[in-house]
């Protein structure tokens, strides 16, 4: 007998609404509900589902009933947290900061320093990009580590790591390795990827492990 499992599954990520009561099979591996979940909405990167109130992601490779998740359970759909990279310290501060691209829904929140940001060429290079703009990148304009962010009592800075990166703040174009700072609604050019960067409170910001 198939046992299904009522579930309301929260996610700034939906089109339609912000939360679906939905009826899976407890039998169903987790990655086939992120799965499904991405094909709907037809979204691309690495995603997780975790429990509203513990924000504890759930393992992917199990099923729902073999992580107690049982009916009436509250989940929250959205991208899976990365991990801090060695030599990069968290951001806790009251402000956190984030990049939208320009003409997407693609938007990458800067929760470490310094703040990586470039194109990934494999799994390495892409575990120390807190912005990875890989996707976005058609013409392959931007290095793999291209600039960096960095936070300062709620203040956000930008800089060039080479001398051939171009990017411009608010149209001008940035000195190498002389930091420029970041304000509300700052538009940020990387390359030929056009970002707008955006400081909210960090108030109801909980790091996902």
């Amino acid at each position: 007998m198939n046992d299904y499992i009522q579930l309301t599954i929260a996610s700034d990520e939906f089109e339609d609404k912000p939360q679906h009561l939905v009826d899976v099979l407890g039998s169903v591996p987790v990655k086939s509900i992120v799965f499904e979940i991405q094909k709907e909405f037809n979204l691309k990167g690495s995603f997780a589902l975790w429990l509203k109130r513990s924000k504890q992601e759930l393992d992917i490779n199990r099923t729902l009933s073999e992580q107690s998740i049982n009916t009436g359970a509250e989940l929250e759909f959205g991208r899976k947290a990365k991990r801090i990279p060695a030599g990069s310290v968290e951001i806790t501060g009251s402000k956190r900061g984030f990049f939208t691209v320009e003409g997407s829904k693609e938007t990458f929140a800067v929760v470490w320093q310094p703040a990586l940001i470039g194109r990934s060429t494999d799994t390495a290079s892409a575990s120390v990009l807190a912005v990875d703009l890989t996707p976005v990148d058609k013409s392959k304009s931007i290095s793999r580590q291209h600039a960096s962010v960095s936070e300062n009592g709620g203040s956000f800075s930008i800089q060039r790591l080479a001398e051939g990166n171009p990017v411009t703040v608010d149209g001008t174009q940035i000195g190498y390795l002389s930091p420029v700072s970041l304000k509300h609604h700052s538009v940020v050019k990387i390359g030929m990827v056009t970002l707008t960067f955006n400081v909210e409170d960090n108030a109801e910001y909980v790091k996902e492990e």
